[in-house]
């Protein structure tokens, strides 16, 4: 007879997850992400936190201060739509903006947060700039304490 543990190392289940984190960059591969976030939480019941982050340092281009406030209203509109796109669906959602580097920004959300579950979309930037810089996926990956599901890119 072949049984399931759902449980990880420290004893919680799926069933534990009572918020869910998903980074939202305004792309298609993390429009995706927060369709598997959302489906997961209204299967474990859970609310879903929208996180997306500005990184005006993350460029080798430089930015003005009215600059860096339009790209912040842009991630604003951009978190505000998706929260009042789900504003009657059954799963709460709520969304922020933050500024700073992605992968540290998300992962110190979700520890400050009590955050259970972290989604993220892989998006494919081509094999220079992977080796080089990594994504923010495999920071969150490499860093957090958090449980990640990477949601790939749609095939072309």
């Amino acid at each position: 007879m072949h049984t399931t543990d759902d449980s990880n190392a420290d004893g919680d289940t799926a069933d534990d997850v009572e918020s869910i984190l998903v980074g939202v960059d305004g792309s298609d591969t993390a429009r995706r992400a927060l369709g598997r976030a959302l489906s997961l939480a209204e299967r474990y019941d859970a609310s879903v936190s929208v996180l997306s982050v500005l990184d005006p340092d993350g460029t080798p281009m430089t930015f003005d201060v009215e600059t860096v406030d339009e790209l912040e209203q842009t991630k604003r509109r951009l978190v505000d739509d998706i929260v009042a796109e789900y504003d009657s669906h059954t799963v709460e959602v709520n969304g922020t903006i933050r500024r700073g580097r992605p992968g540290d920004v998300i992962r110190r959300f979700a520890e400050n947060h009590d955050v259970d579950l972290i989604v993220l979309g892989r998006s494919s930037h081509g094999p220079i700039t992977e080796a080089l810089l990594g994504s923010t996926a495999d920071r969150v990956i490499r860093t957090s304490s958090v449980p990640v599901v990477v949601v790939p890119e749609a095939e072309r």
